[in-house]
């Protein structure tokens, strides 16, 4: 049998396992799924600037979780928060967050969820572990604060959005948390700086929540399986046409 004749007689099926395999960025649809990000921001009062506007999608593969385990490995750029326009309460911010590996796919920034901590723990002092701070300013303000020990901390702030796919116009709804850690900082040392004029330049983790969570296969995996699955059908197929020309010279 050459290739040729191969090819003519499974076209459909190599169709359809090319399909399959085929790079979820390179697909025009949404994708849902758990997206896991991490870059480095810088901090000051009333902004938050992502350094080159960029972030990395966390690989390996396992890192991410339904359609954009994918993209795990590349890049996204993410603009910058600033306050105002972004403040507390509903935002009209399209491509926040864009793709390099699947340009088709960005994400619209609609609404800063505020802070839930309150003021009252702010200026606590000697710092310790589990003080807890919504500053206020910005006024209100979308940071939580936590003291992880009287010498480290963390902060996050979560937003919603909308993802939306160019090419087909079909969108998803987003959530998102961001959470910075603070090595060697409490936030009363945080809050200090920033009060007067100063910049923080730390790490951040994103992680973002698109549409219908679904959990699948890692691609190695998945595609893996498909493919033996397309050879099992293959060899099916070929004993089959075998028995019927054996059967045909019998008679």
């Amino acid at each position: 049998m050459n290739n040729r004749g191969f090819i003519a007689r499974n076209a459909g099926k190599l169709l359809v396992l090319a399909s399959i395999c085929m790079p979820y960025a390179a697909r025009a649809d949404v994708i849902t799924g758990i997206l896991n990000t991490t870059g480095t921001a810088q901090i000051s009062q009333g902004s938050i600037s992502f350094v080159n506007n960029l972030m990395t999608v966390n690989g390996p593969a396992s890192a991410q979780n339904g359609g954009w385990v994918a993209l795990a490995g590349t890049t996204a750029t993410i603009a910058n928060i600033t306050n105002p326009p972004d403040a507390v309460g509903p935002v009209n911010h399209p491509n926040f967050i864009t793709f390099l590996a699947a340009p088709n796919i960005s994400f619209t920034f609609t609404f800063l969820l505020p802070g839930i901590d309150g003021t009252a723990g702010c200026t606590a002092n000697p710092p310790a572990a589990g003080q807890v701070c919504t500053p206020s300013l910005p006024n209100p303000s979308p940071y939580n604060l936590q003291n992880t020990s009287a010498t480290s901390s963390s902060a996050s702030f979560r937003i919603l959005g909308t993802e939306i796919d160019s090419l087909t116009g079909q969108t998803v709804p987003i959530t998102g948390t961001f959470t910075t850690p603070f090595t060697s900082q409490n936030f009363q040392q945080i809050l200090a700086t920033i009060a007067a004029g100063g910049t923080i330049t730390t790490s951040f983790s994103a992680q973002f929540s698109t549409g219908t969570v679904n959990v699948v296969p890692e691609p190695g995996t998945w595609t893996e399986s498909m493919i033996a699955l397309f050879l099992i059908g293959i060899g099916v197929a070929g004993s089959r046409s075998r028995a019927g020309r054996h059967t045909e010279s019998q008679n």
